[in-house]
């Protein structure tokens, strides 16, 4: 995919306190963990009116901040967060953090040492600094992955946010919830000064969950929410491409919030369900976390995959996208077991990680040319398989489709980002992949800003 030109903006300005200071905008936002700017693009589709505006935003990766300087035209600063002084901050005057902290002290595939592990400190030297500010922020945005409402982070979190006076919403959302076919299941933390009200009208106090049902909460906190948040761009119309608005289909709604089950060594795919099953209901039936199993919307209508893929996807024969992202038949073969692969017309498809591109295992799904059943293969290039291509009870020769990766393009359309979102030349497809797969979903976390951003002084 070619780059589009870099904006407008001056380039290779790096957005300091001094520049910013006297910005007039009601929302005055510091992006910290920028990465490729997801978390602006959100607050861009939140307050469309211009009133909104990112004063400032940290990254250490280089290709993150390139990628966020060539769309936004000013470069994150890459200082270490640990050590930012709270002077520094207060400069800022900003009322809305924005943070997506790193994720690998609380994924279920890492060693989970939480506040132990080196890559919370920073977020941890944050929550430090903020009763010392001059400056405090009215409103926070936390984005994290689901475990991390498990952790000690985390109530370390609330604790800080509790004792210097703001209320707080947490959710547990996927973007098919948002009529998008992509299931990335994240945690989020909303919260605000005491005194501005919530859109909803609902009082912490009252523990009532995102449809008005009373759950199992620790005292004095609200549940963790699995539904929408009560806003006018948690409709899927805002993050379904034109003319796909009404291809929607009713989806299972507890699936966009329970990981798939995973299998262990010598365990039936029955067994694992069973398992996941089991954990699920603990944990949304009466656990510390007050996860309340009404909380899940009882409905919603998911698009397919079509309407995010780049022109040509179904000319597999002559477009260049099925050869420059083809996926190789040895590479299938090492991973058929765990091959996700997907068609257009689809309804979901699985979380894109950092390593897209490079793995084929368990790094997200991969389009297909036709239906195939990998698991019954036994990895020849021409083999018998009974599976969705066959007719029932009957076996047939078949040759293992054409099988691509989704393109960076393609991602970024399923992470809800623009159309005018764009990579330097000089980023990798690999690179691409890996900041996407670090990235977050717009179409979660815009209605949540709106939901956030909504609000008045009480009288």
């Amino acid at each position: 995919m070619s780059a589009d030109a870099p904006p407008a903006a001056k380039r290779g300005r790096t957005e300091e306190p001094a520049a910013t200071a006297n910005l007039p905008a009601a929302v005055r936002a510091l992006e910290f963990y920028c990465g490729v700017g997801g978390l602006h693009y959100s607050l861009q589709r939140a307050r469309p009116d211009g009133d909104a505006r990112v004063v400032g935003a940290f990254d250490i990766n280089p290709n993150a901040c390139d990628v966020y300087e060539h769309n936004f035209g000013t470069r994150p600063i890459a200082n270490s967060l640990y050590a930012v002084p709270a002077a520094r901050l207060d400069k800022f005057n900003s009322n809305l953090w924005l943070m997506s902290p790193p994720c690998q002290p609380f994924t279920r595939q890492g060693s989970q040492r939480d506040k132990a592990d080196a890559r919370a400190e920073s977020f941890l030297r944050l929550l430090d600094l903020l009763p010392s500010l001059k400056n405090k922020p009215s409103h926070v945005l936390v984005e994290n992955v689901v475990g991390f409402e498990t952790s000690e982070t985390r109530e370390t979190m609330l604790e800080t946010l509790c004792l210097n006076g703001f209320e707080f919403r947490e959710f547990i959302l996927s973007p098919r919830m948002f009529g998008v076919p992509y299931s990335r299941p994240r945690y989020f933390c909303v919260a605000k000064t005491k005194g501005l009200k919530w859109a909803d009208g609902k009082d912490e106090e009252k523990n009532a969950d995102a449809d008005g049902n009373a759950g199992p909460v620790q005292p004095g906190r609200p549940p963790v929410r699995r539904s929408p948040p009560r806003s006018c761009l948690s409709h899927p119309k805002h993050w379904v491409p034109r003319g796909y608005e009404d291809d929607l289909e009713r989806a299972d709604p507890t699936e966009a919030t329970v990981p798939r089950p995973r299998r262990e060594d010598g365990q039936t795919a029955a067994q694992a369900a069973a398992v996941a099953k089991a954990r699920h209901e603990l944990s949304s039936g009466g656990d510390p976390l007050g996860v309340s199993p009404g909380s899940v919307t009882a409905t919603y209508g998911v698009a397919s995959l079509r309407g995010f893929l780049e022109p040509g996807s179904d000319d597999v024969d002559s477009s260049s996208l099925w050869s420059e992202h083809a996926v190789p038949i040895a590479e299938l073969r090492k991973a058929k077991l765990s091959v996700d692969a997907v068609l257009p017309n689809d309804r979901k498809c699985n979380c894109f990680t950092k390593s897209y591109g490079k793995f084929t295992k368990g790094t997200g799904s991969f389009l297909a040319e036709k239906r195939f059943d990998f698991k019954a293969w036994d990895g020849d290039e021409e083999s018998e398989v009974r599976g969705d291509v066959a007719k029932e009870n009957e076996k047939e020769k078949t040759h293992p489709p054409r099988v691509r990766y989704f393109s960076p393009r393609e991602v970024a359309n399923i992470h809800s980002f623009p159309a005018t979102f764009a990579f330097p030349e000089r980023i990798t497809t690999a690179q691409r992949f890996a900041l996407l797969g670090n990235s977050l979903s717009v179409a979660c976390v815009a209605p949540l800003l709106e939901y956030l951003l909504n609000d008045t002084e009480e009288a």
